[in-house]
This record gives C-alpha cells, sequence and structure tokens, in this order.
C-alpha cells in the first residue's frame, strides 16, 4: 500500500479507535501519523481505489503541485488542533476527537480524487462532522450557525451534482458506459453547445462560490466561525474554504476552458468585490472572531481573482502562482489568528474587542505570535501573505489595469481593519477589569502550536523558492487543461 492511500487510511483507523479509547490522545497520535505519512506523498502520484467500477465509483487518486500543499497543510493543521486540545478546556473530548479525525479522513480523498462523484461525496460528507463541531462545542447562538453553514453549502453543492450527473449522462450516450471520472468529462464537454456549458459552469461555480466564499453567497460564513470552537474556526478557515478554490481550479477551469475565457472579467469582478467589500464589513466588526472572518472572505476574493485573471488568452502565471500560495497564506495566518484569539477566549471568556487594552505587557509571547500573522493576513514584506498578493496583483494588472488598482487597494483596507484589532487589544492604556485581571501568557504547549504556523509564515515569505517549485506542477495541469494557450 502507497504512501496516499495509508495516509487517507490513517485517520478512518483512528476515528474508529477513538469510539474504544476515549481520549484526546488517540487523536494527537493519529493525528501525527497521518502527518508523518503524508510528509512520503511525492508529486505525480496517480492511483486508485475500486469501489463499484461498473457504476462508474472508482476512486482515482491524483497528487501534483495542485494538491500536495493542501494534504500537507490538512494533516499538519489537523495534528495542531489535536495537540492544541490537550490544554484546551474543552468537554466531551472523546467526541470532539472522533468528529475531528473523521473530518480529517473525509477531506483528503475530497483533495486527491479525479472522480467528481467521489468528490461530491466527501464534499457533502465533510459537513455532518463539522455540524455537530459547531453544534455541541460552540458557543453563543452555535446551533443557529451550525444550521446556516450546513444548509447554505450543501443546497448550493446540489447545482454541482446536477451538473457532474449531465456530463456523465452525455458521455454515457457517446460512450456506452457509466464514468465520472475528470479526463472523461473533459472530453464529453467539448461536444456540447456553449449555452449548455454556461449553465453547466454556474453549477459548479455555485457550489464553490459558495464553499470558498465569495460575496454575496457569504452570509453564512460570519456566524460559523463566531460561534465554532477554537479547533473548528482553524480547520473552517485552513481547510474547508480551500475545498471551493481546488475544486474550482481542479474541475471547473478544465472542463470549461471556453467559458473562463468569455467570461473571465465577470468572475474577476467578483473576486475583487469579494476583496472590497470583506475588508469594509471587517472594519466595521466589534467581535474579534467576526473580524477575522470577513477578513477570509476578503483573501479568498485574491484566490478567485488569481485563478482567472486572462491576459492574452490565457490565465497569468503570476496570478496563479499568487492564487495557489495564497490559499496556503490564509490558512497559516487565519488559522494562526484563530488559535490567537481563542487562547486569549480561554483566559478572558470574551470576545468582544471593547472589552480589551493594552495587554501587551501582560502576554508578549501572545501578542508576537499575534502580529505575526496579522502581519501575514495583511500582506507585510518577508511574510508569505506579501508573496501570494503580490504576485495576484500582479496578475490583475497583466489582466486589467483597473481590476489591479483596486486588488491593490485591497491590501491597504487589510491594513486598516488588523491594525484597529491590534491597537485597540494590545495596545493603548492598560484597562483594569475582572475580566483582564489574571490572563497570562501561553504555555509550552500553546507556544509549540503557534511558533509551528509562524515558521512557515516567515519561511514562504523570506524564501518562496521551494513553495513555488512544487506549486509549478499545479499551474502546469490547470494550464495543460485550459488549451487555449
Amino acid at each position: 500500500m502507497d504512501a496516499v492511500k495509508i495516509t487517507i487510511l490513517i485517520p478512518f483507523l483512528g476515528a474508529l479507535v477513538s469510539v474504544f479509547l476515549r481520549s484526546i490522545w488517540v487523536g494527537v497520535i493519529f493525528s501525527f501519523l497521518t502527518f508523518v505519512s503524508s510528509l512520503f506523498i511525492e508529486t505525480g502520484y496517480q492511483g486508485e481505489i475500486n469501489l463499484a467500477e461498473k457504476l462508474g465509483l472508482t476512486l482515482s487518486l491524483q497528487v501534483d503541485g495542485l494538491n500536495i500543499l493542501l494534504i500537507w497543510l490538512t494533516t499538519g493543521l489537523t495534528f495542531l488542533v489535536f495537540l492544541y486540545g490537550i490544554v484546551e478546556k474543552r468537554e466531551r473530548k472523546d467526541e470532539y476527537t472522533f468528529l475531528f479525525l473523521l473530518l480529517e479522513a473525509l477531506l483528503l480523498p475530497a483533495f486527491t480524487t479525479k472522480n467528481l462523484l467521489a468528490f461530491y461525496f466527501f464534499f457533502d460528507a465533510i459537513l455532518i462532522p463539522m455540524f455537530f463541531i459547531i453544534g455541541i462545542w460552540g458557543t453563543g447562538n452555535k446551533v443557529y450557525a451550525a444550521y446556516k453553514f450546513v444548509l447554505f453549502t450543501f443546497f448550493g453543492s446540489i447545482f454541482f451534482l446536477v451538473s457532474v450527473v449531465f456530463l456523465a449522462k452525455e458521455f454515457y450516450a457517446t460512450q456506452g458506459k457509466i464514468s465520472f471520472e475528470l479526463e472523461n468529462l473533459i472530453s464529453v464537454s467539448q461536444n456540447l453547445s456553449f449555452s449548455t456549458k454556461i449553465l453547466l459552469f454556474l453549477g459548479f461555480f455555485v457550489a464553490f462560490a459558495v464553499k470558498m466564499p465569495l460575496v454575496p453567497v457569504h452570509v453564512w460564513l460570519p456566524d460559523a466561525h463566531t460561534e465554532a470552537p477554537t479547533g473548528g474556526s482553524v480547520i473552517l478557515a485552513g481547510i474547508l474554504l480551500k475545498l471551493g478554490s481546488y475544486a474550482f481550479l481542479r474541475f471547473a477551469v478544465p472542463i470549461f476552458p471556453d467559458i473562463i475565457k468569455e467570461y473571465w472579467f465577470l468572475i474577476s469582478l467578483i473576486g475583487v468585490l469579494g476583496i472590497v467589500f470583506g475588508a469594509i464589513l471587517a472594519l466595521s466588526q466589534e467581535d474579534m472572531k467576526r473580524l477575522i472572518a470577513y477578513s477570509s472572505v476578503s483573501h479568498m476574493g485574491y484566490v478567485m481573482l488569481g485563478s482567472v485573471a486572462m491576459a492574452q488568452g490565457k490565465i497569468t502565471y503570476e496570478g496563479l502562482q499568487g492564487a495557489i500560495l495564497q490559499m496556503i497564506n490564509h490558512a497559516i495566518a487565519t488559522g494562526g489568528l484563530f488559535f490567537v484569539v481563542g487562547m486569549i477566549y480561554e483566559r478572558t471568556h470574551t470576545r468582544m474587542i471593547k472589552d480589551y487594552s493594552g495587554i501587551a505587557k501582560k502576554v508578549p509571547f501572545l501578542t508576537f505570535f499575534f502580529f505575526t500573522f496579522a502581519l501575514s493576513s495583511i500582506g507585510f514584506p518577508s511574510t508569505g501573505g506579501f508573496v501570494g498578493e503580490l504576485l495576484v496583483i500582479i496578475g490583475a494588472i497583466k489582466a486589467s489595469k483597473i481590476i489591479g488598482i483596486i486588488t491593490a487597494s485591497g491590501a491597504i483596507l487589510s491594513a486598516g481593519y488588523m491594525l484597529y484589532l491590534a491597537l485597540r487589544v494590545f495596545f493603548g492604556p492598560e484597562k483594569h477589569s475582572e475580566k483582564l485581571k489574571h490572563i497570562e501568557d501561553i504555555n509550552k504547549v500553546e507556544f509549540f502550536v503557534l511558533l509551528c504556523l509562524a515558521i512557515f509564515v516567515f519561511a514562504i515569505g523570506i524564501y518562496p523558492k521551494p513553495f513555488m517549485e512544487i506549486i509549478r506542477g499545479g499551474i502546469d495541469f490547470v494550464w495543460s487543461k485550459l488549451q487555449i494557450q
């Protein structure tokens, strides 16, 4: 059995073991084993698991520059969530362990399969453990947030399923067999009328736009992020949102290259709208988690813009590089910010910005890590966020100077809301209140969790070349399928 299949299998086994050995340490051990196993995965891998071949249900697997970093990100963040869970005050940790291992077990095949029906299954199946994670361990109006998250993303994905089934039906009509494989659906789509392809593309786009999410279908995200427990917010922002942007590049662009070429400007405007609108909404928030949630809407707009910005008949190389890299940067920076806010909340039991002022003296390490992730989030030089945003802006300028200028303004707005949050919470006159009276700095486990993420913030920002080399394979995949070079 190869490294990919082993990596997919380990969290499934871990979830099963956690039913009998009810301890958070089961999650720590199995997530660590999954992470180690994932490090042996190499790009260029092709494999399959036959589930029901006659019905077209073959779990075909592929690893390249488009998904290898996302696989490592999934296993790494899940391990850090479990590690933090050791010191986090959390009831029913046995069930918590089971659901997070199950979530990881469903995410990994979603990022590796080329079978669109299998992808749809995993795409929706992850809603189940996340629904319970938010609904049981969340705060405030958690049940409402959990239902809103599931209903929005589930109904969005139905459009994707309808489009996939239609393509599979067309393939059956011409070839006499059922298949949901990407290559086969690409071939059959080339024989469809342009108007039909527009409708099918909309099915894909709606599902992925809701998952990312893009404006105006982003309304489920702030509530889900705000009410989710710390681990839930980290995985939601760091991994689940990336399923939408990854699937757009893996499936929508190769199957509908002519639609992308014809309507790239309109799709770019949707991305730009998310960048600006998300940033403006973030500026008006008084809840720390809600502010970071709206920043995610803004940053995923960069990813969509880089994914479609075209110049001279093809998606710009810099834009694609930036889009893929920004998925990783956003996961690290925003995941780190949610960890920091979660650690603060554990100590004070409030997320409201007005309840804080001048806590930097009491929590210097926590302050340092907050600024590390905040600077990456605003695209400060020497951080990963700077490299990703710069590449997207360059790609946008090549495609359209107007779009490029508006996109650059998003960086200014992001600096505004992050500096607003930092100055209000960490600096200013020290506030003397019962909630802040006994606030303490981070412990050794929390320090290690944040340090792991901070290392990659600077590694990508100072020496991005190794990451760019990996991403090159993902760009080659997209360009080879576009057939519009």
